[in-house]
């Protein structure tokens, strides 16, 4: 092999890893860690994973002070929402709107909303509404709830 064939090879292979890096973006969706949140003055407890699903599923719809539970989120299609469903709802995504919907017939339980500034907004203006939102877009507007003493980058956190 002379010098030239060498420098190819070294050269192809920086570019390689690079390649490497965007099939593997490409074909697994980035995995987020997901908050749950409550607006930054809200005197709501923090909870367990099986509190929180009862609130979620419709079979306790106010917190332990008489507030009304609502539960804001975005589409719940959307990659970075599938464990949130699965574990609030106990329904497998492309089931979840239908099951939102059936919550939905007699009080509005949850709202599903377009933006993350559709969420902190509505959080912070709704009593007794709690969000789920990346946790690098959290803002000072709210406050992190920890779900069964955890924090969203605790080992064993229930939303990862």
């Amino acid at each position: 092999m002379n010098a030239q064939d060498r420098g190819y090879r070294r050269r192809l292979w920086s570019i390689v890893p690079c390649y490497l890096v965007l099939a593997a973006t490409a074909a697994f969706p980035a995995i987020k860690n997901m908050a749950v949140v409550v607006a930054a003055g809200s005197k709501l407890p923090d909870v367990t994973l099986p509190e929180l699903a009862k609130m979620c599923k419709g079979t306790q719809k106010t917190w332990p002070d008489g507030r009304n539970f609502t539960m804001v989120m975005k589409d719940p299609m959307a990659p970075e929402m599938h464990v949130a469903v699965q574990k609030l709802f106990g329904v497998a995504p492309a089931d979840a709107k239908t099951a939102i919907a059936k919550l939905n017939e007699s009080r509005p339980l949850v709202k599903v909303v377009a933006s993350d500034e559709d969420i902190f907004r509505t959080v912070t203006s709704t009593p007794g509404a709690v969000g789920i939102v990346d946790v690098y877009l959290i803002n000072s507007s709210v406050k992190v709830l920890r779900i069964d003493g955890k924090l969203p980058f605790d080992v064993g956190y229930a939303l990862k």
